[in-house]
């Protein structure tokens, strides 16, 4: 379903999440972890720029939707989970 260039653009930023804290871990460099996730940020920032997620007015929800909500709930959990190896706290709301 996600074949939109920034879709898969976020989907290989989020897998590279276990592979970034490997490397800050082993380096002692937590600043890595930051940076991912300013990364990460960015990226999912031009993904929805580009791709619309929840359906308009009366449209149907499809399986397309979906998807997309499941990749906006797949990139929170990744950036709360960097936030929390951090030590900062991840408000639900700003």
């Amino acid at each position: 379903m996600l074949g939109h260039e920034r879709e898969t653009d976020l989907l290989r930023a989020i897998g590279e999440f276990p592979r970034v804290l490997t490397a800050a871990a082993e380096l002692r460099a937590p600043h890595r972890v930051a940076r991912y996730l300013e990364e990460l940020a960015g990226t999912y920032h031009r993904f929805y720029d580009s791709c619309r997620v929840l359906p308009r007015g009366d449209e149907e929800a499809t399986a397309l939707t979906t998807a997309r909500l499941w990749l906006c709930a797949a990139t929170a959990t990744v950036l709360r989970n960097g936030l929390d190896v951090l030590g900062v706290s991840a408000p639900e709301r700003m």
